[in-house]
């Protein structure tokens, strides 16, 4: 009899540690920022609406496959090739979350949220690439803004056939390659230059036009003075010429007269003899004459 008893005892034991043992293997709880769909993993059988934060019952030993009921964030920091086929570094943060009414969708495609999160990267990566394959290498510069939201509606495009929302998407970094951005400084700096040569260029023409103007101003005084001196050369030359000739003339009346009233003519030795005599005296320096010895008296 007390063994009977023992026996059925121990067998209520096990029965309440089984009815525990199912009890709390039948209660999981979800946290705030969690949803999460049943899955009876003895019947292998999937909830059909997904769960959110609080204590939930289920079958025994089910279990919940978890997703976050907040946005989690992503983030990128890739390299690209835009329209021109120039390699753009990019750095790119946007937050997503799953659509609880599609979770069950979800969980079928994906299982669970490691196999989710890792399919929404490559959709994320894919998206950013098509982005940039649309725009050339000044466009990421000069039109950023728009840059930024064709990605956002790119990214929107390939979440929306995985089940998700985006939000918040920030493009921090465009990086173009440094021999780029070099070869943008060296036009930049050419293009201020060309500037500064255009705003310099009326100043120059003025001066250079003042310049010219002094020139030829210089050129016609130093004109003008030539052809005064060269008149008055010509004066002088005529003038003196003038006084030549007349003094000329009055030598040939003084010879003429001479000559007529000595009875000389003009070969005679006598005239000669004059002349020399004139040119000697008229002579400013001394006067050197060698003439021929006395003809000799021949003795026979």
């Amino acid at each position: 009899m007390g063994k009977k008893k023992y026996i059925i005892g121990s067998c209520v034991v096990v029965v309440i540690l089984m009815i525990v043992v199912l009890i709390s293997t039948s209660y999981h709880k979800l946290a705030s920022d969690e949803i999460g769909l049943q899955y009876d993993v003895i019947n292998k059988k999937l909830g059909s609406s997904a769960e959110r934060e609080g204590l939930h019952n289920g079958p025994p030993g089910f279990e919940f496959i978890v997703f976050p009921s907040v946005f989690r964030s992503l983030e990128f920091s890739l390299k690209c090739l835009n329209k021109d086929g120039v390699e753009i570094k990019l750095d790119v943060t946007y937050q997503y979350k799953v659509r609880a009414v599609n979770l069950r969708t979800v969980i079928l495609d994906f299982r669970n949220f490691t196999g989710y999160k890792k399919v929404l990267t490559f959709a994320g990566e894919a998206a950013l690439h098509e982005a940039c394959s649309y725009f050339n290498t000044s466009q990421f510069q000069s039109q950023r803004a728009e840059f930024q939201e064709f990605v956002r509606k790119k990214l929107i495009e390939r979440y929306n056939i995985l089940y998700a929302d985006i939000t918040d998407l920030q493009v921090s970094n465009i990086e173009r390659p440094p021999e780029y951005e070099s070869a943008i400084r060296s036009k930049e700096r050419a293009r201020e230059d060309i500037q500064v040569a255009l705003n310099e260029r009326p100043r120059l023409l003025t001066e250079a036009e003042t310049a010219k103007r002094e020139a030829e101003t210089q050129a016609e005084i130093i004109k003008n003075k030539a052809e005064s001196d060269a008149r008055i050369l010509t004066n002088k030359a005529k003038t003196e010429a003038s006084g030549i000739l007349l003094q000329y003339e009055k030598e040939a009346e003084s010879y003429q007269r001479i000559l007529g009233n000595s009875g000389l003519n003009l070969t005679t030795e006598g005239f000669i003899s004059y002349l020399g005599v004139r040119v000697i005296a008229d002579a400013k320096n001394p006067v050197y004459i060698g003439l021929q010895s006395p003809a000799k008296s021949s003795y026979t």
